[in-house]
């Protein structure tokens, strides 16, 4: 518990450097570092870690992503969606031919998981680098809040699963989870969202409606448990426990950030109006 504890707390402490130098080159190489070690993990899960080229191209592929809203903003070609998909139908793409040629040392099964994996988690750090632009210098408590999002849900879940936890959520792929822990969770993201309403509307200005980010708050800790558990259960098939150990006590990358996955994209996709 206490490296655990420790780990934590460094690991806060980085991501706090980090989000305070949102405006240099730190944030990018931050974003395309997080997302590359993800990515890495999730491919040496599928006993891929020798398969240089495509973990190089993969890499690649999130470094253009993390730094796409910034040549969006220096260059026009870069405006607009057709950057980015024509990126992703290059990874594709380049990545079949890959597969076609060493077809022989892997399942297909094992290729498509690294694939749409490595496309989720280009997509969650292309989301932190549109939200650093964020509306009206926003973009710093958008990410606080995307975080929020995953966290809080996964410290509610915790402890009302710890003490109130009677019925299993979903036994065979996480045996821990409970019905009582996903609404513990729920309700501690949906009180901590209004909460961050409240307080943002008075040292703001904002008109941030408090129901209506406690909605939100639910639907990111769903979410958050749909890619905990699509992780999971990935880490079950392989007979792995984590998927990397960067962090002690917490496991990798992979094992941190899993649900920030489906909710980064979430808060640009539904949130970009209203945050």
């Amino acid at each position: 518990m206490k490296t655990r504890i420790i780990s934590g707390a460094v690991g806060l402490v980085i991501l706090a450097a980090v989000l305070m130098l949102h405006t240099t080159l730190v944030f990018p190489i931050g974003l395309w570092a997080v997302g590359s070690l993800m990515a890495y993990e999730m491919i040496s899960s599928q006993s891929l870690k020798k398969e240089y080229f495509y973990i190089g191209l993969t890499s690649l592929y999130i470094l253009f992503c993390v730094f796409l809203p910034r040549l969006s903003a220096a260059f026009e070609a870069f405006h607009g969606a057709v950057p980015y998909i024509a990126a992703t139908f290059a990874y594709i793409v380049i990545s079949q031919f890959f597969v076609l040629f060493r077809h022989s040392d892997f399942t297909l099964g094992k290729y498509y998981i690294c694939l749409a994996y490595s496309v989720l988690i280009a997509l969650c750090m292309l989301s932190l680098a549109i939200m650093e632009y964020g509306n009206g210098g926003r973009g710093v408590a958008n990410m606080i809040l995307a975080f929020m999002g995953a966290w809080v849900a996964d410290s509610g879940a915790y402890f009302a699963g710890t003490f109130l936890g009677k019925h299993k959520l979903s036994p065979q792929i996480s045996p821990k989870k409970t019905v009582e822990g996903l609404i513990g969770g729920a309700a501690a993201n949906a009180a901590v969202f209004a909460v961050y309403a409240l307080v943002r509307n008075k040292i703001l200005g904002d008109m941030l409606h408090p129901v209506i980010l406690a909605v939100i708050g639910i639907i990111c800790c769903f979410l958050g448990l749909l890619g905990d558990l699509t992780a999971s259960l990935i880490k079950r098939d392989c007979g792995i426990k984590d998927y990397g150990n960067i962090m002690p006590g917490h496991g990798g990358a992979m094992d941190r950030f899993d649900s920030l996955v489906y909710i980064t994209p979430f808060f640009v996709f539904v949130l970009g109006g209203l945050l």
